[in-house]
Parts: structure tokens; sequence; C-alpha cells
């Protein structure tokens, strides 16, 4: 079993073809286990957002992608929405619709800064089933994308595959 792991984090602004090239890029320099590629669909082109999913499955890369937004695997920590596609721009209300009753807020609209307050509670339990809130927004982001067949990712709202990270992340606890 697996008890450690070295993570190198790579944060860099880029549209998400060019994201993926950088990827590869920084790939060919060092070597390393795995490389994973984490995006949002957000406004970008269908075609490039599609081509990147497909770049990155090409050279082995991990993909953790959210149409539209990475909120949207946090709004899957206190909901278990299904109902098909919402605008990014909803997220932060419904995000903190549900932060409310701990008193704690998102600013998703500036900062987008996850507190270390936000973070414990994603990783707490949810009192209503007594699970851990990564655990549920994990079973119910594969939910929401097992729904889609997956031949055009740019028009699966809403969906996200960080839950495919977070389980390989998960090994390593």
């Amino acid at each position: 079993m697996l008890t450690s792991a070295i993570i190198k984090t790579i944060c860099e602004w880029y549209n998400t073809i060019s994201l993926v090239n950088r990827a590869i890029q920084i790939a060919n320099q060092t070597s390393y286990e795995q490389v994973w590629c984490v995006f949002d669909k957000d406004d970008f082109d269908s075609v490039d957002f599609n081509n990147a999913i497909l770049l990155a499955d090409a050279n082995g890369f991990g993909i953790a992608y959210s149409n539209q937004a990475f909120e949207y695997w946090i709004l899957l920590h206190f909901n278990d929405h299904q109902g098909g596609g919402m605008h990014r721009d909803e997220y932060n209300d419904k995000i903190n619709i549900s932060l409310k009753e701990f008193n704690i807020s998102y600013d998703g609209k500036k900062s987008k800064v996850i507190t270390d307050d936000i973070f414990e509670l994603l990783d707490g339990i949810d009192d209503k089933t007594g699970k851990e809130r990564k655990r549920l927004a994990i079973e119910r982001a594969e939910k929401s994308y097992n729904r889609f067949d997956h031949s055009n990712p740019a028009i699966e709202e809403s969906t996200t595959t960080v839950f495919r990270l977070v389980n390989e992340l998960l090994k390593y606890l």
C-alpha cells in the first residue's frame, strides 16, 4: 500500500489547449509518474476544450476538468445537483446558500480563494448523511458525469472529472 506521494503543483494560467501543451513541455523536461491537467470550460472555445481533453488523454495525463467551472465540484460537497446545465455565474450563490449555516462565505466572483474554514468544511462530515463530504462529492460527480456519453464534453453541463484526481489523491492517505 502506498503511504506517501510527492506532489509538485505547477500553477500557470493558460487556456485549455495551451495548458495541455505546456504540461507536455514540462513532462518532457522531467520524469513524472503521473501528470494531471486541471482546467475549466469557462468561455473557452468548445473545440479547444474537447481537443485539450483528447490531447491530454493521448499523452497519458490525468484530466480533471469542470464544465463550466471548478466551483461545481465545491457545490457537489453540499448539493446533489443532477439537474443539467447550470451557468457558472450561479455557482457562487448556490455555494453560499450551503455555507450560510456554517457562518462562512465564498467569494467566487472576485478572489475565488478557498479559505481554511471552507477547506475544513469540504473535508468534514455531512451531518445529514454521516458521510465524508468529499465522498459525497465524488459519488455525485460520478453520477452527473455518467449521464453523458462524452462524445462532446464541451456541451456536457454541469459535469466535473475532479473526482478522478481526488480518488487518486485519496490512495495516499
